[in-house]
């Protein structure tokens, strides 16, 4: 595995990441900003008020999007690093000797029967 490949898995792995975690943040931002808002205009300093329905909402949208999330991680990991480890069982001299390309679906050719 050279260092392109290295960085590639990397650059996946970040965004899948930010695929998987944006919409709970984004939607603990919306929840945040409205309770601030209420927090400013009622003078309520409570940190219990700001606190317990942003744990309450992330615990929920994580149960919601638990599905999407599991889906969304299998595929990565078929994709990079199930073929990548087919991949170093195949070896280069099977594969043509051309480097390896995420997502090509190598796999092992039968073993030669010694006769």
């Amino acid at each position: 595995m050279n260092e392109t490949e290295v960085i590639e898995i990397c650059r996946t792995s970040i965004i899948t990441l930010v695929i998987l975690c944006a919409p709970i943040l984004i939607v603990m931002m919306v929840v945040g900003t409205v309770i601030s808002v209420f927090q400013a205009v009622t003078q309520i300093s409570e940190q219990t008020l700001a606190m317990v329905p942003k744990v309450m909402i992330v615990f929920g949208l994580s149960i919601l999007l638990m599905p999407f999330m599991l889906g969304e991680l299998t595929e990565f990991f078929q994709r990079e690093v199930a073929d990548r480890i087919v991949a170093i069982g195949v070896g280069a001299s099977q594969n043509g000797g051309a480097p390896f390309t995420p997502g090509t679906g190598v796999t092992p050719s039968p073993a030669p029967s010694g006769g």
